[in-house]
């Protein structure tokens, strides 16, 4: 009963009513991974799911806005267009060049990238994604591993408890003091896994280049720094988030010869970053900055809060959130004299 009120809220959605009902909101998804073929990395969309999306879109003439077009609404006030969406895409795989972005010129659409500086130099990858590597080759089914702050945290490795395994590890490192994470995965997780810290970036995780970089400049796509480690801000020293908000800045602008005034918080909770971080993006130069906070992007709001959905792996969900039906909550509580209880909530 529940999935077919779905299918008849979206079918109502589908009519532009949701929109008309809950107009200025703007819907922008974050991708992470986009894989041809069936993914084998947690989390990768394949690639199919997203030409499905940007095809419905494309049929039914939705407007991909670029950063600019956000600026103008944010800045200059220009009207949120109502059949319009926005996607970013963060970290800097290779993927995210080969895949991602070939997909989003199929269709004339632009995707902005948000980059960790050091993953592009090759100095490493990111910490929550050495935590899968060193999960998956693992041989041995407990380890009791001492998190940084000393704390004992036990890992048990029992078939098909990896992922979740994998997930409260990451929920327990960031909640940590993370100045030295990529040292205690060196020298604590991986020996204690018994498994070999590789001597290159695997094959799976290796990053875009500054080439490439450069080239998604040229096709019209944005690229953006996401700090140099992807380490949490709120769980750095002062001078550590300084680093890592203006070094990244610095590489990009570096490389890609223009001012990336636009940023986006690791991880991205709102416990993550602090008012502190928003005041050395500002001093930056920095004019807007993305959580991961799922909600639709407001005239009015805050620059340095601005909200995305993930990018669901269900069209359903998909189409709830382009078509505003996810946020008819909020127009009820504002609206409660029409009667729409029929309709499902989530």
């Amino acid at each position: 009963m529940k999935s077919v009120l779905i299918k008849l809220a979206n079918f109502v959605g589908e009519t532009g009513l949701y929109r008309f009902l809950c107009p200025e909101r703007l819907p922008v998804f974050m991708l992470h991974r986009v894989m041809e073929g069936k993914p084998d990395l947690p989390g990768a969309l394949p690639a199919d799911t997203l030409r499905a999306y940007l095809e419905y879109l494309a049929a039914r003439h939705y407007q991909v806005l670029s950063m600019d077009d956000l600026w103008r609404v944010l800045d200059d006030g220009e009207e949120i267009p109502s059949k319009s969406v926005m996607f970013t895409i963060d970290d800097g795989f290779y993927d995210h060049h080969d895949v991602a972005a070939t997909i989003f010129e199929q269709f004339g659409f632009p995707l902005n990238f948000f980059v960790i500086t050091d993953l592009l130099d090759r100095k490493l990858w990111p910490w929550d994604d050495q935590i899968n590597y060193a999960l998956n080759h693992s041989r041995i089914r407990h380890a009791d591993i001492q998190l940084p702050s000393g704390e004992i945290h036990s890992v048990n490795l029992t078939p098909g408890t990896v992922r979740q395994t994998a997930r409260e590890v990451r929920n327990a490192l960031k909640i940590e003091r993370q100045e030295q994470i990529y040292e205690w995965l060196r020298e604590e997780l991986y020996k204690k896994l018994d498994v070999e810290f590789p001597t290159d970036i695997p094959q799976e995780y290796r990053p875009m280049s500054w080439d490439d970089a450069r080239s998604l400049r040229a096709r019209g796509h944005g690229v953006y720094p996401h700090t140099c480690s992807h380490r949490i801000l709120s769980t750095l020293s002062a001078q550590e988030k300084y680093l890592e908000i203006n070094e990244s800045l610095s590489r990009v602008k570096s490389e890609l010869a223009y001012l990336p005034d636009v940023f986006a918080y690791p991880t991205g909770r709102l416990s993550d970053y602090d008012s502190s971080d928003i005041e050395v993006l500002k001093t930056a130069g920095f004019k807007m900055a993305f959580n991961t906070v799922s909600g639709y992007v407001r005239r009015g709001q805050s620059r340095y809060h601005l909200s995305r959905f993930s990018l669901p792996g269900d069209k359903v969900e998909f189409l709830q959130i382009i078509n505003r039906f996810e946020a008819l909550n909020d127009w009820r509580i504002h609206h409660p004299v029409l009667p729409f209880s029929s309709l499902p909530t989530r």
